[in-house]
């Protein structure tokens, strides 16, 4: 109050807030709050006493009501609120903070007045009293959240993403395909600024080409990696947790593709995609899958979640983030993204609707996750150049993203001294002139490459794209250059 009435304008700031009497310890700091903003809305903005003494004379008494200037005086007058005032100096008045504890308060006793509150125990009480209101509400949240966490649900699997990873080495000698992982790419990181909290990033590719494989090595061994190097305590690292949601696989094939992305990029011991499709492994193949198992497992194994929806809806993925961002479950990855079905509307505005809610939920104001959403890209692939017009109709869901990759693979024709040839290169320092300049980086005629276009970046650069080598036999995807593809238009001739 005594900030309220130091500064008469803050009334305004405040007047979408509902503020009521039960917003109050005691009914004279209501009092003096309602006096206050029934003289900012008549128009004063000076609370002098003589002021304020003139504004509650001259307000009628209302039928069967002790008249205000009576109440007023009841209370101490202005000697009340004048002590207040003065103890708001320039330099310490946080108003912002003192209404939070206010509500924070408001909201302990309407708990309290539910019942919702055992205030017997005292230990508990203290602790719900150290929190701030935004702790508070995320506290009761994740109660709400975990006590209605198998209600209307969907059909909702949650793994531990390396739990049973021996038995399925068992399952997978019996024969498994699995798809194809990509890992490592420091150009890419660099431009879209890694993974940031509160980013909605959707990786926008051709059936077949690599989405889950990308999500599986980029991202999600990124954060095994991380926690494999926390485990230290002299790399001073705090370990990070995710969430995977999977609608198009199950738990087995992301599990296989995991283990044969560590026993190539982290074990440096590649296992040929086909020896992993037919089976029948050798000793030296299970031995190695043995050993990328071990890695995996050095983990905590609740730090990564694997979620399958066995019937697709957006509504159970926000609830799974809800439920486990409080946790600390911060990096959330979403294999496939798609319109959901269960909305009684048109399909991509369902697939609009969808991404605003998981935005929404994402978002920095609200749980702040990193989250990245694999999408199918449906016409993209006609072109050389990948904008945001050439996506199509995905057209409808990038606009609440912060970084939208999109890729293809190169045509035969853009290699070296062919008819639409790309300059490729590297950024190198010239030692005579310390200035950048471009190193070219040729492109071999007996490999395949994948080129990943940034058609949205808030984080940084969209001009240039990132090539990248593949090589499907061991489930590598290199990144070799930078590249600037000519926006030509519509067809590959």
């Amino acid at each position: 109050m005594g900030s309220l009435w130091k500064y008469p304008q803050l009334f305004s700031k405040y007047k979408s807030h509902t503020i009521t009497r039960e917003t109050f310890t005691k009914g004279i700091w209501y009092f003096y709050y309602y006096i206050g903003k029934e003289m900012y809305d008549n128009g004063v903005r000076n609370f002098e006493d003589t002021t304020v003494y003139s504004f509650l004379t001259s307000k009628p008494p209302e039928k069967g009501k002790k008249p205000l200037i009576d109440i007023y005086n009841g209370h101490g007058g202005y000697v009340t609120i004048k002590e207040l005032i003065d103890e708001c100096s320039s330099n310490k008045t946080n108003e912002d903070f003192h209404f939070s504890e206010v509500q924070k308060y408001e909201s302990l006793r309407k708990l309290q007045s539910d019942g919702l509150i055992e205030v017997e125990n005292k230990k508990f009480i203290n602790k719900l009293c150290n929190m701030s209101l935004k702790q508070l509400e995320t506290f009761y949240k994740h109660k709400y959240k975990t006590a209605f966490a198998n209600i209307n649900s969907g059909d909702v699997i949650i793994y531990n993403l390396t739990e049973d990873l021996l038995e399925v080495i068992d399952e997978l000698d019996q024969g498994e395909d699995v798809g194809l992982p990509l890992f490592e790419s420091p150009k890419l990181s660099k431009l879209i600024n890694g993974q940031k909290l509160g980013n909605l990033m959707y990786l926008v590719l051709s059936s077949g080409v690599g989405k889950s494989s990308i999500v599986t090595e980029k991202f999600v061994l990124s954060v095994f990696d991380h926690n494999v190097k926390a485990l230290d305590p002299a790399n001073n690292l705090s370990f990070e947790k995710a969430l995977i949601f999977v609608n198009e696989e199950g738990k087995k094939r992301w599990q296989a593709r995991l283990l044969a992305t560590v026993a190539s990029r982290i074990l440096k011991k590649p296992i040929p995609r086909n020896v992993i499709n037919k089976g029948k492994f050798t000793k030296e193949t299970r031995e190695t899958l043995v050993e990328a198992a071990e890695w995996l497992r050095q983990n905590q194994p609740e730090f990564i979640k694997l979620i399958v929806l066995k019937k697709y809806r957006i509504e159970d993925v926000i609830n799974n983030i809800e439920l486990h961002r409080p946790l600390g479950y911060k990096h959330v990855y979403f294999d496939t993204f798609k319109p959901d079905q269960t909305q009684q509307a048109e399909r991509w505005l369902a697939f609009s609707n969808s991404a605003q809610d998981l935005y929404d939920c994402i978002k920095e104001e609200n749980y702040n996750c990193a989250t990245l959403a694999t999408v199918q890209m449906k016409i993209g692939k006609e072109f050389r150049y990948i904008d945001l017009d050439s996506i199509g109709k995905s057209m409808e869901i990038v606009e609440v993203a912060a970084v939208v990759m999109a890729g293809r693979m190169i045509y035969a024709d853009e290699y070296e001294q062919c008819k639409n040839a790309l300059f490729c290169y590297n950024w190198e320092k010239n030692k005579f002139t310390d200035q950048w300049e471009k190193k070219q980086y040729l492109l071999d005629p007996e490999k395949k490459y994948l080129i990943l276009f940034l058609p949205k970046n808030r984080e940084g650069s969209e001009d240039e794209q990132i090539v990248f080598e593949v090589i499907h036999d061991l489930n590598i995807w290199k990144e070799v250059a930078f590249v600037q593809v000519p926006n030509n238009g519509f067809s590959k001739q």
